[in-house]
């Protein structure tokens, strides 16, 4: 199966996870960092998702799943070995237009959630259709080693100065990425730190 490769707004959007466990912990991250509002049902939970639960972050129902629970979700997913639910929680999302996970199940997935590498606002999604999460992760971790912080700083300047690059004519603008998006120039950055390359960018910007 192939799948359509996107990434969601959920900032203020409610989501069901279904589970408290190390998984669905994992999960938890993930879901924060993009600010969904999450609602974990589950009649126990790790004690940092409880910790989550206290603190206001996220809601949290002490109980087994209802169907209610599926009421206004933006999006659905389930963290849970019960193979009974899984199939509930599935079926009872897509009656209701609903995208849904179940983890580690892909033929009961809407769709899968993939191995990211962060760098600020730079995500680099890695997928193998389901077919082996291992392989993801090694992936990940090799990718990891290549892209440092430096994209990341790279990436938070210009686009400061993006409303500004644009001004520039197209033949200017098309020599100035040229000569910043290089291996080059992100190995200066990593030597030198960000202060030094803003001041070159904005030189090479001004540049007559």
């Amino acid at each position: 199966m192939k799948y359509y490769p996107v990434f969601l707004n959920l900032k203020g959007r409610p989501v069901l996870l279904a589970g408290a466990g190390p998984i669905a912990l994992q999960k938890l991250g993930n879901l924060l960092q993009c600010q969904a509002r999450v609602h974990v049902v589950a009649p126990e939970a790790l004690p940092e998702i409880r910790r989550l639960a206290r603190d206001g972050k996220i809601k949290w129902s002490r109980r087994s799943y209802r169907t209610a629970d599926m009421k206004r979700m933006a999006l659905a997913l389930a963290a849970t070995d019960d193979a009974s639910l899984q199939k509930r929680i599935a079926r009872e999302a897509r009656a209701r237009g609903i995208w849904v996970n179940i983890v580690d199940v892909p033929p009961l997935c809407d769709f899968i959630a993939p191995a990211i590498v962060g760098r600020g606002n730079i995500q680099i999604a890695i997928s193998t259709g389901g077919a082996a999460p291992a392989l993801a992760r090694h992936l990940r971790q090799k990718v990891e080693s290549i892209i440092g912080p430096e994209y990341a700083d790279f990436a938070a300047v210009i686009g400061k100065m993006r409303p500004v690059i644009l001004k520039l004519s197209k033949e200017r603008r098309a020599s100035f990425w040229e000569c910043v998006v290089s291996d080059h120039f992100m190995k200066d950055i990593r030597k030198h730190g960000i202060a030094r390359a803003e001041k070159l960018l904005k030189e090479w910007i001004h540049a007559d």
